[in-house]
């Protein structure tokens, strides 16, 4: 799993919980968009919000490039940004990397909160667990 370089807030919503304000606002929007993306394309759609400056958004990307989350190519004066990752895959590596730190320090206390937090009667969730536990068991960590 790739490690993150993120720093977690847990009294925040949705990605503020993970990123900065504007850091999670400019990533809905490259998200949203689904393709390359110049400043100017995400300067726009903020500005149509909220009075911004370009380049406050230029050095925001510039360093969610250097964090990795986005990627960055040149063309002449000109930087392009991708997605380093989706959402989910983002999603995903966080939440990993915030239980693999828990478990490393507190593993009793981390498993014990989480069977705390699932209901007896989340029959699903119950459900899926115990095919993890069974595919784990198994050998097979990747099944869902």
């Amino acid at each position: 799993m790739k490690k993150l370089p993120v720093d977690f807030k847990p009294g925040m919503q949705g990605l503020n919980k993970i990123l900065g304000n504007l850091e999670s606002e400019i990533m809905d929007i490259i998200w949203r968009k689904d393709c390359e993306v110049c400043v100017r394309d995400v300067f726009e759609d903020l500005a149509a919000r909220r009075k911004i400056a370009y380049t406050t958004v230029m050095t925001i990307m510039g360093r969610l490039s250097d964090k990795k989350i986005l990627e960055k190519r040149k063309q002449g004066n000109t930087s392009f940004f991708i997605p380093a990752m989706s959402r989910d895959e983002f999603t995903q590596g966080v939440v990993g990397n915030v239980l693999d730190s828990l478990l490393e320090d507190f593993a009793d206390a981390t498993l014990a909160h989480f069977m705390t937090r699932v209901k007896s009667d989340d029959r699903e969730t119950i459900e899926k667990l115990e095919k993890l536990l069974a595919a784990h068991k198994d050998g097979d960590a990747d099944a869902d």
